[in-house]
């Protein structure tokens, strides 16, 4: 149960809520309990009365009782259901924001360790399984304690204390039939979460890459695939419901056994005149009720072994820590923007060829260097060195004057501004879109970047303008409108030191001349790297190097 706890530390904002719905479930259940018995002693009661049994009968304050114990159950329920359920979303909504700021600090080579549609089904489907934990597993435990407690005082103040072993049965079966539960549904639900992850994994790969899958004769081996997942699931499930049904069946056999104690003990009191009739009827009947509060509980716990098991897949990615951590004392950027790597030797893994063998580059304000070379050379290794994405095993980038590993995250990319190769746009407008660089910028400075990027007279031609929606991934725009919309971000940054990868990539010569003309004044500004595979398809820049065996050769000014 380990797992669990640190839930329940992140419960702790909004346990007034929580408390708030337990309370509610408890009056609900003491309402219902209490309609029922005191139904069952007014039913029971002017029977004898109309029999002459008994002389006189207070009839208004027990239908007064009867009609607030019915209101007042619908209003208990109703309240409970709105106070937990907005308290677990509430809940849910913190542990989305929890895990995602787990996720935010990894950097690619530790993220790259979890499959894209398995962190989604962390993030979705596995903290969805945590509002179990709250709803069906600690609430009803709660309630049937309370009520439980509440029952013992209320019966051993009208009857015998041998009354007390009716509330000891339901007591034990409570014990009993959520520990078995746990351990008949414990694989089950553990096996149900494994397969309903290979299930969306399936699922958003298969939809992800749906045009290769057409294209290479390979959709049916993922048809094939995703229905054994849900298969799997699917068995996971049904074994799940049937222990479920067997725990029903076991609290209700249990309740029912309650039942015919308290009814068994009532009558030999009332054969020796130790209690009523409508009083036997009112014990047999709340006995009924409190069995209810039990009941809850095998189902509830049958789920718990899925519940744990979401919970430890969360905390294994929220335990997991970058290979590259933020410094115990960051230091802050000063000054003007500057670029510098010194001796940069660079390979994955210990028996890799070395990707960057000792290379230098020093950008200053003003400054441009190109650095061409072909597929693989070791282009992109340059900007994962200089954005502290990977760590050389040799030499030292520098920003501002300072080693990147001892700045702040939040301080380099406020600093250093990428345009990289995978173009990411959000389904959102354009203007939101650009505003993730500047949040606070107006029309005007998203006009101005647009022009920059060649893109103002396309937006300015479209019937909504900057609200007009990009689509999830820049869908609804073309290759080359999505890259100068990515282009349009980067100028809005107006960081100091920028670095473009392959910035024209699927561009007309046209378009690519005038964001030519249109950049230099700009990039003259800033210290700039810019990648590319040939001087054509970069904007002009002040020094021109090819990137060769690992190393920086320098070439003809372009």
């Amino acid at each position: 149960m380990k797992e669990l706890i640190p839930f329940l530390r992140l419960s702790l904002p909004r346990l007034p809520w929580f408390l708030g719905g337990l309370l509610l479930a408890v009056l609900t259940v003491v309402a219902a309990t209490g309609l029922l018995a005191l139904s069952g002693w007014f039913i029971t009661a002017s029977a004898l009365a109309g029999a002459g049994l008994i002389i006189a009968l207070d009839v208004y304050r027990p239908a007064g009782g009867i009609r607030a114990l019915a209101v007042g159950r619908t209003v208990a329920r109703y309240a409970e259901r709105i106070v937990n359920h907005e308290a677990v979303l509430r809940h849910l909504a913190d542990l989305r924001s929890w895990l995602f700021r787990a996720l935010s600090p990894l950097d690619p080579g530790t993220l790259a360790r979890f499959r894209a549609a398995d962190l989604l089904q962390r993030l979705v489907g596995d903290i969805d399984t945590l509002d179990g934990l709250f709803l069906r597993v600690i609430t009803p435990t709660l309630t049937a304690v309370l009520t439980l407690l509440g029952g013992a005082l209320f019966f051993g103040l009208l009857a015998p204390l041998a009354v007390l072993w009716v509330v000891a049965v339901l007591a034990l079966a409570g014990l009993i039939l959520p520990a078995i539960a746990v351990a008949l549904g414990g694989r089950s639900g553990e096996a149900r979460i494994q397969a309903a992850a290979r299930v969306r994994e399936r699922a958003v790969e298969g939809v992800q890459g749906l045009a290769e899958l057409r294209v290479f004769g390979a959709l049916p081996r993922q048809q094939a695939a995703l229905a054994a997942a849900e298969r799997d699931r699917a068995e996971a499930e049904i074994r799940l419901v049937r222990w479920g049904a067997l725990g029903d069946t076991a609290a209700m056999l249990a309740g029912l056994g309650a039942v015919w104690l308290a009814l068994w003990l009532g009558v030999g009191w009332l054969s020796q005149d130790l209690v009523t009739a409508p009083i036997v009827v009112l014990l047999v009947l709340a006995t009924l009720g409190l069995s209810e509060a039990v009941a809850m509980l095998p189902g509830a716990y049958q789920r718990l072994g899925q519940i744990r098991t979401a919970a430890a897949r969360l905390l294994e990615v929220a335990h997991t820590r970058p290979s590259l951590p933020e410094p115990a004392h960051p230091q802050r950027p000063d000054g003007e923007g500057s670029l510098t790597l010194e001796g940069i030797r660079l390979r994955y893994g210990n028996d890799a060829p070395w990707i960057l063998d000792g290379v230098d580059l020093n950008l200053q304000p003003g400054r441009s260097v190109l650095v061409t070379g072909a597929s693989g050379a070791g282009k992109t290794s340059l900007t994962a060195v200089a954005l502290r994405l990977v760590a050389p095993q040799a030499g030292e980038a520098r920003v501002c004057g300072i080693p990147v590993q001892s700045m702040g995250y939040t301080d380099l990319y406020d600093t250093v501004g990428v345009l990289g190769q995978e173009t990411v746009l959000f389904a959102d407008t354009v203007a939101a879109n650009l505003r993730l660089a500047r949040p606070e910028a107006d029309d005007e400075a998203l006009g101005e970047a647009l022009f920059l990027a060649g893109l103002d007279d396309f937006i300015a031609a479209l019937p909504q303008g900057l609200d007009t929606a990009v689509g999830e991934g820049g869908a609804l725009v073309s290759g080359g409108q999505a890259r100068r919309l990515a282009l349009a971000r980067l100028i809005l940054k107006d960081a100091p030191v920028v670095i473009l990868d392959e910035p024209f990539r699927g561009l007309d010569p046209a378009t690519i001349e005038r964001l030519r003309q249109r950049l230099t004044p700009w990039l003259s500004r800033r210290a700039t790297l810019v990648i590319a595979h040939e001087p054509a398809m970069a904007p002009p820049c002040t020094a021109h190097y090819r990137l060769q065996e690992g190393r920086l050769r320098e070439m003809v000014s372009s």
